[in-house]
């Protein structure tokens, strides 16, 4: 005996509601948060280095011309976005991108792009979170090629 037209309809809509007690929990997890530390205030600043940032549409360089290796370190953006990189040895150059600098909400520095949402931040200030000696201290970088992204 072929199923009815009812029988066929009472059928699917079972299964979509099967199928919806199976996604629903998934749409109700909250999201979860991660936060990462703040900007560091109560660090010495020391006096700038010799180390320039040059930004590259969604991107930073930076090479290391002093006559100091650095350990593992952090870079901070405009004193809100950071980034932690594992050193920064005498002439190395890092070629960083701009979405993996995060704030303490873990937002990433808006750098721009064709598909952004928003206007790109521009880059104002910027700072190396590192040790020296027995201290941990921020070392002014210099920002250069700025340009309107």
């Amino acid at each position: 005996m072929p199923p009815t037209p009812i029988r066929s309809r009472s059928i699917v809509t079972l299964g979509l509601i099967a199928l919806a007690a199976l996604a629903l929990p998934g749409c109700l997890r909250s999201a979860t948060i991660i936060e990462r530390e703040p900007y560091p205030k109560n660090y010495t600043t020391i006096e700038p280095s010799n180390i320039q940032i040059y930004r590259q549409g969604r991107s930073i360089t930076l090479t290391n011309t002093t006559a100091t290796n650095f350990g593992p370190s952090t870079i901070w953006l405009n004193r809100w976005f950071s980034r932690d990189i594992e050193a920064l040895d005498i002439g190395q150059t890092l070629t960083l991108s701009l979405v993996d600098f995060k704030d303490e909400y873990d937002d990433h520095f808006k750098g721009g792009g064709f598909f952004a949402t928003t206007a790109p931040e521009r880059i104002v200030h910027a700072e190396l979170e590192t040790q020296l000696d027995s201290d941990r201290v921020l070392l002014p970088l210099i920002v250069v090629g700025q340009r309107e992204y």
